[in-house]
């Protein structure tokens, strides 16, 4: 048997306590600053501007980028723009997007475009050039 003054009984009550800030540890995801945690999974889809706990298993977690992005889409040359009196005209245009950082509104972007795509900058740019 164990010959400590605690008793078995507090040795394994330790031990467990131990095991749960482990996994608690192991399981909390932090976001930085600029960005989002959109969990989905068991519980429905949730939205974190601080941090989470991720259960592997049952949960996933997307990181979304809410930095100002900027797009810049020019039409010169055979690629511009024909006008109505069969011109044509080289345009360029700079677009400044963002995600505001509302839980609802970063919930409708995960859900319309994808947490990987509206965090990429060649993602952004290929929804804008179509």
């Amino acid at each position: 048997m164990l010959d400590t003054p605690l008793g078995l009984g507090s040795t394994i009550f330790v031990g467990f306590i131990l095991l749960v800030f482990l996994a608690i540890s192991r399981w909390y995801r932090k976001a930085a600053q600029g960005q989002a945690l959109v969990k989905t999974g068991a519980g429905g889809t949730k939205v974190s501007f601080n941090g989470m706990i991720v259960i592997p298993v049952f949960h996933r977690v997307e990181i979304m980028d809410l930095s100002l992005k900027t797009i810049v889409i020019s039409r010169e040359g055979q690629d511009g723009l024909v006008c109505k009196d069969n011109m044509r005209a080289d345009i360029k245009m700079a677009f400044y997007i963002r995600v505001n950082p509302q839980k609802d509104e970063v919930q409708k972007v995960a859900q319309a475009v994808g947490c990987t795509r509206a965090s990429s900058h060649e993602g952004m740019v290929q929804l804008f050039e179509a």
